[in-house]
């Protein structure tokens, strides 16, 4: 009785509530006006920015010669829109050459949708396809699902309370992990430094790491052409993304950015954003995009010296006012706060120091000890709808999800309050990184957009994957491995990747094991291009698709023992 008196209480409270209304923090309402709508730029003669075609830029440099295209854009669709703009200003010339600046999908996937001449270059640094391979080979599904998120794409567009834009672009044309991929591997690939002639034009493309590993510059020397890649553009870096990366090193990054300052260049062609024309508006963006990096690394790490924690960090560190005032450092995409906590764990790991977090009860158990100390769920739920009330969204969100995990009956209404905790949250940020995030979670736990397993299962990776060296898709069998289901399992099979190699994909109990290679006795093997084998694997109804087909062949064992075999890395 008394639970339902205190939950009656609540909802009758949240119905005397004002509820605050969907909005857009104004300087992203504003910021859209960067890229949208989409644009071609021409901010020296023959050299073209396509600006609003999709997530990422496509740039064309128009030489004596020939036409060099500097990164493709984020799916083969928006590659074609932007060659349909491209095309009347090259003047007939032949694509000589296409450079990736680093190996993230914006700037890769629509490679297919500019005319390369036959003969005609591919080029990169020579670690893109093992970074590539991170992305859209291990750890796949887990970043598509994130992307989604931190990109909206699941939310309704052109509403107060749905998708505005994504930071750097208008939006994420190609979903998650690849979708309509229009890949082409490198054939030219360098470590340091590279000095060529392309299309009649000189051009110098440097290793210059910074949001990746990869990343390098394109320069220009004879013009003073700067062409920085990710490492530049006009919003905060994403010194750490929500999605989820590796450790992007701020000292690294910065270093790259010193770099492009010793250049002078007079012309700055980022590849999100609007370029930039004048040697002293480009000087003064590039120093202070460099102290705004170096500035956050080092008073992160000056307080994790002082020995406090992440948390306590965070609260601390806060740009000085001429950074916190360039447009080029509002943060429309990473922010100050998600950039320290990277630090501070690239340096540390993710313990913190306290020792009461070296180990921590279950998820489930905590939560049932937390909604406890509130009397019980339905209190511990009219607590989280008065912080409601009282606009602390943050605890809202938290408590509501503790009561939903406590407490299976007062889910649905947790949930529910919890999805419109986030959507405040949502509302507030100026990041869309963090506002698609919140407004993309809400929607999932009201129903009204796919989960992390239906974001999984929608993602189009198969496209992007067979771009990939056949070693990293084998390489994606261990993390695969159904360890319950493989408990007890010993078991190997061969495969044949039609010009690519032959492996050996061995389980033994509860683990699995790639060598290259296939052993005289291995029971089953199989046989198939790597395109084919790709999509084959996608599901059991491909696979006996291709087996139907002939698109896979089987050279020993029967199609029963291969589908068993698969079916251990499922679920």
């Amino acid at each position: 009785m008394i639970r339902a008196i205190v939950l009656a209480a609540s909802l009758a409270g949240a119905a005397h509530a004002q509820e605050p209304g969907p909005r857009i923090a104004p300087s992203l309402a504003a910021h859209t006006a960067e890229f949208a709508p989409p644009k071609v730029y021409e901010p020296a003669p023959g050299v073209f920015s396509a600006v609003g075609y999709g997530i990422a830029n496509s740039i064309m440099v128009v030489g004596k010669t020939g036409v060099v295209i500097i990164d493709t854009t984020d799916s083969l669709e928006e590659a074609k829109k932007v060659w349909a703009e491209f095309a009347p200003r090259a003047g007939g010339k032949p694509v000589v050459a296409i450079i990736y600046t680093h190996n993230h999908n914006d700037h890769i996937n629509g490679a297919a949708g500019f005319p390369l001449a036959k003969g005609g270059k591919v080029i990169a640094h020579e670690t893109l396809l093992r970074e590539a391979a991170k992305w859209n080979g291990v750890a796949a599904p887990a970043i598509a699902a994130r992307a989604a998120r931190m990109y909206g794409v699941f939310l309704p567009k052109g509403t107060p309370d749905g998708f505005v834009n994504v930071g750097i672009g208008p939006y994420l044309s190609a979903f998650g992990g690849g979708g309509a991929g229009g890949f082409i591997a490198p054939n030219v690939t360098f470590k340091d430094r590279l000095e060529l002639t392309l299309g009649g034009e000189r051009f110098v493309l440097e290793h210059a790491p910074g949001e990746t590993e990869d990343q390098i510059l394109v320069w220009m020397p004879a013009r003073k052409i700067l062409f920085p890649g990710d490492n530049v553009y006009k919003a905060f870096p994403n010194l750490y993304t929500i999605r989820g990366t590796s450790y992007r090193d701020p000292v690294q990054w910065a270093a790259s950015v010193d770099r492009m300052r010793a250049l002078r260049p007079e012309v700055l062609v980022p590849s999100h954003t609007r370029p930039i024309v004048g040697a002293p508006a480009i000087m003064g963006t590039l120093t202070n995009y460099r102290d705004a990096i170096r500035f956050t690394h080092d008073q992160a790490v000056r307080w994790m010296n002082a020995g406090l924690s992440p948390d306590e960090i965070v609260e601390k560190v806060r740009l000085p006012a001429h950074l916190a005032a360039d447009p080029f450092l509002f943060e429309h995409y990473g922010t100050v706060e998600w950039s320290v906590r990277s630090v501070v764990t690239g340096y540390m790991g993710w313990f913190g120091g306290d020792p009461a977090t070296l180990s921590f009860d279950a998820p489930d158990v905590r939560a049932k000890e937390i909604v406890a100390l509130a009397g019980g769920a339905a209190p511990a739920l009219a607590q989280a709808q008065a912080a409601y009330d009282q606009g602390r969204w943050k605890w809202t969100a938290e408590l509501a999800g503790h009561v939903g995990r406590a407490d299976p009956a007062l889910k649905p209404q947790a949930d529910a309050l919890q999805a419109r905790a986030l959507r405040q949250l949502g509302y507030d940020s100026v990041s869309p990184n963090g506002r698609n995030y919140y407004l993309q979670r809400a929607a999932e736990l009201d129903k009204k957009a796919p989960g992390w397993a239906q974001i999984v299962g929608a993602r189009q990776g198969g496209a992007q994957a067979a771009g990939l060296p056949a070693a990293a898709i084998v390489a994606t069998f261990p993390v695969r491995l159904n360890a319950e289901k493989a408990a007890q399992v010993e078991r190997a099979m061969g495969l044949k990747l039609t010009g690519e190699g032959d492996w050996t994909i061995g389980v033994r109990r509860g683990v699995a094991e790639t060598s290259s290679g296939v052993a005289a006795e291995v029971p089953l093997v199989v046989a198939a291009t790597k395109a084919d084998w790709v999509g084959a694997v996608a599901s059991p109804a491909a696979l006996q698709a291709a087996l139907t087909s002939g698109k896979v062949k089987l050279e020993k064992g029967s199609p029963a023992d291969l589908a068993a075999f698969l079916d251990l890395f499922r679920g």
